[in-house]
């Protein structure tokens, strides 16, 4: 007769070694999203920063650029 303990252990395989639980995201890469363009190089920066304040495990980056409307912008896009 097999104990309650060990029956258990049967009936309830451990995980494959390297299997990653589901609610283990860090690992997952980042994607680059656009926000907002901007006139100047500081206020793109400062958008940046407030982002970055509001959650500090993103990143974002100002890229210089033409907006929609044909005019030099710098583009603010977040990594998250």
């Amino acid at each position: 007769m097999v104990a309650p303990a060990q029956a258990a252990t049967a009936a309830s395989p451990a995980a494959p070694a390297g299997t990653k639980s589901v609610l283990d995201d860090r690992s997952a890469q980042a994607t680059k999203h656009f926000y907002s363009s901007h006139w100047t190089r500081g206020e793109c920066e400062d958008r940046g920063w407030y982002w970055l304040g509001q959650h500090p495990s993103w990143e974002w980056t100002c890229e210089p650029g033409l907006g929609t409307d044909g005019k030099f912008k710098y583009h603010l896009y977040l990594w998250y």
